[in-house]
């Protein structure tokens, strides 16, 4: 996955005063569509910064604690520069049910962020879902908790066997891609599903993870669909993105 330089990106690292930094636009292999990703600073953190760099910020979010703000922050500065990107401007993307952001009719787009690494996949078209995640290299508890809670006995072996990654790694790559499929699949799911709903029956390939359904879900989404995540690996970090037409979104 190649970054290119965008100067509006580098105008929000200048503006922010330190708190974002590597920030860099991808090209995610799906059309009209964008990857924006970087790094933010907790310390460096403020909540003039919201005026700063001209976001809006929920009065729900007035007393949470100050790693919330910083990450809503983070969220929406990389949605904007998404958005921008893409051409569709800088509308407000307000907090919708469930807390998952309200994207504009004419795009969909996804955020994530942790432990300072915060993304954005957004695309130019209201008839598409869209999921991202980022995800440290987990290890030790961590590690052990993301096979024994969000794998099955199946997806353990593969992990153990397979040679294409470090198991530590794959583990990691598998949980974010769960993620991201739950964040895909959510607006037409309309409930909350767990991780035993998907499955990995084969080795990641040029850099896409395939998940199979392993339960109908809804009428729309059937056991033992398959949704091909596209991935990076990169310092420590995995990040997993996928995009999935709404076929119902005319209706």
């Amino acid at each position: 996955m190649t970054a290119f330089v965008d100067s509006e990106l580098v105008t929000l690292s200048a503006r922010s005063r330190g708190f974002f930094t590597n920030a860099e636009l991808y090209a995610p292999g799906f059309p009209n569509a964008i990857l924006v990703r970087g790094r933010f600073d907790l310390e460096s953190y403020t909540d003039d910064l919201f005026n700063l760099l001209a976001l809006h910020c929920p009065a729900s979010l007035s007393a949470a604690v100050t790693m919330r703000r910083a990450e809503f922050l983070a969220g929406r500065a990389m949605a904007h520069a998404a958005l921008r990107a893409l051409g569709q401007g800088a509308a407000e993307i307000p907090i919708g049910p469930g807390g998952a952001p309200l994207w504009p009719s004419s795009s969909a787009g996804s955020i994530t962020h942790t432990r300072g690494h915060c993304a954005c996949f957004a695309i130019a078209s209201g008839n598409w879902r869209a999921g991202v995640d980022v995800e440290a290299l987990a290890s030790g508890r961590a590690l052990d908790a993301i096979l024994n809670m969000t794998t099955n006995e199946d997806e353990r072996a593969l992990i153990a066997r397979q040679v294409v990654l470090a198991p530590d790694w794959l583990a990691s790559l598998v949980f974010s891609a769960k993620e991201t499929l739950f964040k895909a699949l959510y607006p037409v799911a309309r409930r909350l599903f767990g991780f035993d709903c998907a499955e990995l029956r084969t080795t990641p390939r040029n850099g896409q993870l395939r998940l199979h359904l392993t339960q109908t879900i809804c009428p729309e989404l059937i056991e033992g669909q398959h949704y091909d995540i596209r991935f990076s690996i990169t310092a420590g970090h995995v990040l997993t993105w996928l995009a999935v037409r709404d076929q119902y979104a005319s209706m």
